[in-house]
């Protein structure tokens, strides 16, 4: 490899770095006044997918601090157990999108395959992203189990909105995009 050529790939890799974290804060701002609808775990997502595991928690990571620190609805340093529980979640949503990027290539000229595949991931993660950061107050307040268990149910009609909508943006877009990247971006899907 020259080294014209390694400088190239570098720069690449920062700028694709970016853009991704640009993509994430400009939507995560532009929902923030939308309840329950965001798009930012499907960017962290996609950020694993495409990305690699590396670059994809570090979109997740810094996109997720940067955005709940610099949140005008209210900081997360105002509750560092709810922060550190945002930061986990979406850890684990870049990893996810890395994980399952096997699965999807091997399916990527499949789209009802996609549809269902991108669809379940939206659900789960977004049910174990809302239940870390439902149970990350009661956990570190030291509710009794009986009010933990209160505190959870009680949010489930935010979860079910944030859940559905989330679903339906992992099954609408994920499959789109796939299908562009295929045709436009082979590389992103490569082994």
């Amino acid at each position: 490899m020259t080294n014209s050529y390694a400088r190239f790939e570098r720069n690449r890799r920062v700028v694709e770095t970016g853009v991704f974290l640009a993509l994430f804060w400009g939507l995560g701002y532009a929902f923030l006044y939308v309840p329950n609808v965001e798009f930012i775990l499907f960017v962290a997502f996609l950020s694993g997918l495409l990305l690699g595991w590396i670059r994809g928690v570090f979109v997740a990571f810094l996109g997720e601090l940067v955005f709940s620190v610099a949140n005008p609805m209210g900081s997360g340093l105002a509750y560092p157990p709810m922060l550190v529980a945002q930061m986990l979640g979406f850890i684990l949503v870049a990893s996810a999108g890395f994980w399952l990027r096997p699965v999807i290539r091997g399916f990527r000229h499949e789209k009802k395959i996609l549809i269902s595949l991108f669809g379940a991931a939206g659900l789960l993660l977004t049910f174990i992203y809302d239940s870390l950061t439902s149970l990350a107050f009661p956990l570190a307040s030291g509710f009794t189990g009986s009010q933990i268990w209160a505190a959870y149910l009680s949010g489930l009609p935010f979860y079910g909105i944030h859940i559905l909508s989330n679903t339906l943006i992992f099954a609408i877009l994920g499959p789109v995009l796939i299908q562009f990247v295929t045709k436009k971006y082979p590389h992103y899907l490569a082994s």
